[in-house]
């Protein structure tokens, strides 16, 4: 009896030491499980995904609008019914008459839309119906802009607590902090976010460089800019010049900064926030 006491005991310790080890290794190696997957955005966008994210990195990164609209259509073709991707062709498409019918059919199509994806689509929806306005010069009501920005912040928010490793959405939430609270507070919340998922920290697009370039901090924004570029790879891309001319438009040098947003829009006629930084150079240079 006294052996078989030792040996149970051996085998008690020896079935603490695995449990043990096992529960080490599964802290130091995180599990598939423990990963924040990214947004499907349903059943209805499988086939567009592809093409919508790809979108998503030829606006925010590269600055190719003529690509990204290319592929928002081919999206849209692939899947008729992937609302996101109507939404987000209907802020670049350059035609009137077909972003209200993509209004129409969003708002058709709203309650097909799981929750997480409405938390989404809700401001993307409302900020079409900002563009529209203008186009028509159609009045909206004082409060619409205003209530916009918060919902688009408290909406991306939730969101992101549930979907961290969506970017483009990410760097949309840092938009609207940007247009409600300024600069520094959007350098606040990227630092915290970058804090939060160190391995993709720096996908903010151009905006840490364009934020302190508003700041007056010119060498940091410029070794910012630096750092974005090369992060884009080799290729002459739209969005190096845009990023450049603004930061010397900040500066005030307004005859680079000329140079340079006119570059962007050769590369890309298309640059929608070029051809906006544009007319303000031209204003500043205007005699």
């Amino acid at each position: 009896m006294g052996i078989l006491t030792k040996i149970e005991r051996v085998a008690r310790q020896l079935r603490m030491f695995l449990i043990v080890a096992v529960a080490l290794s599964s802290a130091a190696v995180p599990s598939a499980a423990a990963e924040s997957p990214l947004y499907s955005y349903g059943k209805a966008c499988k086939k567009a995904l592809p093409f919508y994210r790809q979108g998503w990195a030829e606006i925010l990164e590269k600055g190719r609008w003529t690509e990204a609209e290319r592929l928002y259509r081919e999206a849209v073709a692939v899947a008729p019914d992937c609302v996101i991707a109507k939404s987000v062709l209907g802020r670049i498409t350059v035609d009137a008459a077909e972003r209200k019918s993509l209004i129409t059919q969003i708002q058709a199509s709203m309650e097909n839309v799981d929750p997480h994806g409405r938390l989404i689509l809700e401001p993307y929806l409302k900020t079409l119906i900002l563009i529209s306005a203008r186009d028509t010069a159609q009045s909206l009501s004082e409060d619409f802009r205003g209530d916009l920005t918060k919902a688009a912040i408290s909406n991306y928010q939730i969101f992101l607590e549930h979907y961290p490793e969506e970017w483009a959405v990410r760097v949309e939430y840092i938009e609207w902090i940007h247009a409600e609270q300024g600069p520094q507070m959007a350098l606040e919340a990227i630092q915290k976010m970058s804090q939060e998922r160190p391995g993709d920290g720096a996908r903010f697009s151009y905006f840490p460089a364009y934020f302190h370039a508003e700041l007056g901090a010119y060498e940091q924004a410029t070794e910012l800019a630096r750092q974005f570029v090369q992060g884009l790879g080799p290729g002459d891309w739209p969005q190096e010049h845009y990023i450049n001319a603004f930061i010397a438009y900040q500066l005030g040098d307004y005859s680079a900064a000329s140079q340079s947003v006119k570059q962007a829009l050769v590369l890309d006629p298309r640059h929608l926030i070029a051809e906006r930084l544009s007319k303000k150079i031209d204003a500043a240079m205007a005699p």
